[in-house]
């Protein structure tokens, strides 16, 4: 059963994300918008709701900072204790619906890194861009190429990943290849007698010679 909120300080959170959903039902009340035809409204939700949708996730962020158990100390994987602590340290994460932020509580000690316990409640990446940025990122990638990955990225969402990071990502997502299919060998032989065969059509990777540098365009 979800929580609910009842008093002012719960929704005070979340009022921005009122505040834009307001605006967006009063424009699709006047007038102007009662002479669009639906394409006009839709496109309008898509870009529009973005925002709201931004806005619901900061809210939910806030919510988690303002509930954030105090533990007194941390210790990390280097299993240093860390008792100093401070209020209020923020993070930006870019997301599909925007740039968000973090604020969290850091749990430090002279000559270590600072740690977060929010960080890894939330499962944050240790770069500013979220799972879900990442996942539309090596898809699109997968199919196209990285400039209309970008394109397509800014197009659809609200995120935005420069080129040189987004290379970056795709690396971070791939990393995990050799050893996601050494889970799926078959660890005994098929007790079967039948072949299994493979067949190719054999043309290679398709050159993409608008992607091609001048020089080498010229000499294909």
């Amino acid at each position: 059963m979800s929580q609910a909120y009842t008093t002012v300080e719960d929704w005070k959170m979340f009022s921005d994300a009122f505040e834009k959903f307001s605006e967006m039902v009063t424009s699709l009340r006047s007038s102007q918008s009662q002479q669009s035809d639906h394409g006009q409204i839709e496109q309008f939700l898509d870009i529009e709701g973005r925002e709201l949708l931004r806005r619901l996730l900061q809210g939910y962020l806030d919510h988690r900072t303002e509930t954030e158990p105090d533990w007194g100390h941390l210790e990390g994987h280097d299993h240093i204790i860390r008792t100093h602590r401070r209020q209020g340290t923020q993070r930006h994460l870019e997301t599909l619906f925007g740039d968000v932020i973090v604020s969290r509580r850091s749990y430090g000690a002279d000559g270590v890194e600072s740690r977060f316990a929010l960080d890894a409640q939330l499962n944050l990446p240790p770069d500013k861009y979220s799972d879900g940025l990442r996942q539309r990122l090596a898809q699109d990638v997968a199919v196209m190429s990285f400039d209309e990955a970008l394109d397509r990225l800014d197009q659809t969402t609200g995120g935005h990943i420069p080129k040189r990071q987004s290379e970056q990502v795709v690396v971070k997502v791939a990393q995990d290849f050799e050893s996601f299919y050494e889970t799926r060998q078959a660890q005994e032989g098929e007790a079967s007698q039948d072949l299994l065969v493979l067949t190719t059509d054999c043309k290679g990777i398709v050159m993409r010679p608008e992607d091609l540098r001048e020089a080498t365009r010229k000499a294909v």
